[in-house]
């Protein structure tokens, strides 16, 4: 998917999931929490040059909406390149040393595996700990912000998995990929904007429910918990995502 179709809909994911708890949650936790998904909703697509998270822009998103995402995406490309130069090309390497066989540097390949998204979080968080120590800076928020990057890195993956040319999910032990039907280049394809105005109403909904229902907020955080996930699970069924024959 496009880097705005990224941003947008892992956003509104994270918004749905923080929704019961945006009334006592502290707005640090929140900023820093959506930050890391924001992060981490492009991150996979440091293994191709040309990826949004190297622009420090995120194009395609328009209004007060667009100018605000932008001004976040400025520090984009220093994650861009410490995840593409850092982190991808040696653990690269070491994959291609412990499987014994020759790696090739391709779009959607180790970036776009759990493996790959669950390493790369443990590594850029050790980095950040490194430059917050040295800055004197405390570490009590970079465990949160670990947890939201994975969250957006999954997200990505998930998205892209909604697309024809799909995810292999466990590169490179696996190239088995899981795809779907959502081409996401031409102007009549609507389902990643029209799913991502259902998270974003649905998010709405549950903020405001407290307030003119009487469900508890315990009973709302439970229903977004097992809610999200099956709509997550029935947009995946309208894209149509299969398994692929071996590539």
């Amino acid at each position: 998917m496009r880097g705005d179709q990224h941003v947008s809909l892992s956003l509104a994911t994270a918004g749905l999931f923080i929704a019961p708890s945006l009334t006592v949650l502290d707005p640090v936790l929140s900023a820093v929490l959506l930050f890391g998904v924001f992060i981490g909703s492009l991150a996979p697509d440091a293994d191709a040059a040309d990826a949004a998270i190297f622009n420090g822009r995120i194009g395609g998103v328009k209004g007060k909406r667009g100018q605000l995402l932008n001004g976040f995406a400025v520090v984009l490309p220093i994650f861009g390149y410490t995840i593409r130069y850092l982190i991808y090309y040696p653990l690269s390497l070491i994959f291609s040393l412990l499987l014994r066989k020759s790696y090739q540097h391709r779009h959607r390949g180790l970036l776009h595996s759990f493996s790959g998204v669950g390493l790369t979080s443990l590594i850029l968080s050790g980095y950040l700990a490194l430059i917050l120590t040295w800055l004197g800076w405390p570490l009590a928020l970079l465990p949160l912000f670990g947890c939201a990057f994975f969250a957006g890195c999954v997200l990505h993956l998930v998205e892209d998995t909604c697309t024809p040319a799909g995810v292999a999910w466990l590169y490179p032990f696996s190239r088995r990929r899981v795809a779907g039907r959502v081409r996401t280049q031409g102007d009549l394809e609507v389902r990643p904007l029209v799913f991502t105005i259902v998270l974003l109403l649905a998010a709405v909904g549950v903020f405001i429910a407290p307030f003119v229902t009487p469900v508890a907020p315990d009973d709302l955080r439970l229903l977004t918990l097992v809610g999200t996930p099956l709509l997550w699970l029935l947009f995946m069924l309208i894209c149509r995502v299969k398994r692929q024959w071996r590539r």
